[in-house]
């Protein structure tokens, strides 16, 4: 079992005594704990160590606690300005408090110190912190994942044409040159280029990047996240619901789509199919119409009724059960569709701007 890593701590406080007394107490409950004596020390300790809090006096030599909150913040690595800063001070002002919250500290402890207070704060200030930095990881990668569909992919076609007869051309196939056969490659080479150029050019409009990289929006392999949902859910329901696997191809499509948005519009169709029959079961078929959009089927299945047999009466009550209005409402976000068709079936449509092939 992995050990859990400790919290450190970085105390900056120029008198020796309250300096030692607040590490000896911070290391007695398990944290880790590294010191410095001002405030220029303690950036050069602050930049090797890379400290989860700082807990920092405001009276010091050589540098103060501002001056280094002020360091730290300027910094250009991102993480420093999510580090939580503590000021600690004698001076209980109010024009010291919001001198200190000008410059971005998150907290404001008085001498003498309240040991259980500071404590406290700091597992408090450094579970948000962690909270804060889950959150931009995630958003991190999920738009360096979204970067990758950028461009176009005829943007390599283009590239393939012109490196392919560049190639060829150097072999002389033609004959020695000059021959009017290269004239047809040389435009070959020349209309690829100028395609190439307007299709890169096109991809990096600063609209078309907005509309592709999208913080909201991830990549998702389809068929494992509906799996995922469906594992999800109580036994009462997940034994009742069959994902059909159609195919190499569905098992790797993958999708740009708001996660929260299609995860919402799934659980609401789940719960209408269930709640026009409780004994049926729900078939979910993926499969890409002719328009490369990719559809997913549900087709509730009535117990002990033939399922390929049309049901009138069972259709009504999938209509009534479903608000598709709803679901439509919601799937309009991200331009998708959905509808209740005949035979007891509902069906999702994806539309293909938001396939990555």
């Amino acid at each position: 079992m992995t050990e859990e890593r400790k919290i450190k701590v970085l105390c900056v406080e120029d008198e020796k005594d309250i300096r030692d007394n607040m590490v000896e107490i911070l290391r007695d409950e398990g944290f880790e704990v590294v010191e410095a004596e001002n405030g220029k020390q303690g950036f050069d300790v602050f930049l090797q160590q890379k400290p989860d809090v700082v807990i920092s006096d405001i009276m010091m030599p050589e540098l103060d606690g501002y001056s280094l909150l002020n360091l730290i913040r300027e910094n250009k690595n991102i993480r420093n300005n999510n580090v939580p800063f503590i000021f600690l001070s004698a001076l209980g002002q109010k024009e010291n408090v919001i001198k200190g919250v000008g410059l971005s500290a998150n907290d404001y402890l008085v001498k003498p110190v309240d040991f259980d207070l500071m404590i406290a704060k700091i597992r408090e200030k450094t579970s948000n912190a962690s909270r804060v930095a889950e959150s931009q990881g995630r958003t991190i990668k999920n738009i360096k994942e979204q970067i990758t569909v950028t461009l176009p992919a005829n943007v390599f076609a283009y590239l393939d044409v012109i490196t392919q007869v560049s190639e060829i051309l150097k072999q002389e196939p033609h004959g020695p040159l000059p021959h009017r056969k290269y004239l047809e490659d040389f435009d070959k080479i020349h209309i690829n280029a100028l395609k190439l150029r307007a299709s890169i050019n096109n991809s990096l409009d600063e609209s078309v990047i907005d509309y592709k990289l999208n913080a909201e929006e991830e990549i998702l392999p389809l068929f494992t996240f509906l799996s995922e949902l469906i594992s999800g859910l109580s036994d009462k329901f997940k034994n009742r619901i069959e994902l059909e696997k159609d195919g190499d191809e569905n098992l790797s499509t993958r999708i740009k789509i708001d996660r929260l948005t299609l995860l919402d519009s799934l659980r609401k169709i789940f719960a209408g199919m269930f709640k026009a029959d409780p004994e049926a079961s729900i078939n979910v078929r993926l499969m890409r119409d002719h328009l490369d959009q990719m559809l997913i089927i549900f087709y509730l299945k009535p117990e002990g009724k033939n399922p390929g047999g049309k049901n009138p009466e069972k259709n009504a009550d999938l209509r009534s059960s479903i608000n598709d209005q709803e679901v439509s409402k919601i799937l309009d976000q991200q331009s998708c569709r959905f509808e209740i068709s005949e035979g007891n079936a509902a069906i999702l449509t994806i539309p293909s701007h938001r396939s990555i092939f």
